[in-house]
């Protein structure tokens, strides 16, 4: 009984973590217009641009490629159209 309590809070923590990153990285790619990825690194959702993917990749810490890095991503963000034009 204990351990299917626990289970659950797990998932819903793990799930909250999932939402914000997916926020987060819709937001960053609004604000910044670049395209922004939801990787699980390190058990973690962590949100990531696509240049930083190309960058973690130049300096041999993420060994994948940039396609295989979005083909994997639990989110891809692309920037809105947005109205308002940016002065």
């Amino acid at each position: 009984m204990v351990t299917i309590i626990i289970d659950f809070f797990r998932r819903r923590i793990a799930a909250r973590r999932q939402r914000k990153a997916f926020a987060l990285a819709q937001h960053l790619a609004d604000l910044h217009r670049r395209k922004y990825l939801v990787l699980l690194w390190r058990g973690h959702p962590e949100v990531i641009s696509m240049q930083g993917v190309k960058k973690l990749i130049r300096e041999k810490k993420l060994i994948l490629s940039a396609d295989k890095a979005r083909q994997i991503a639990l989110f891809e963000a692309n920037p809105r159209k947005s109205s308002a034009q940016c002065s």
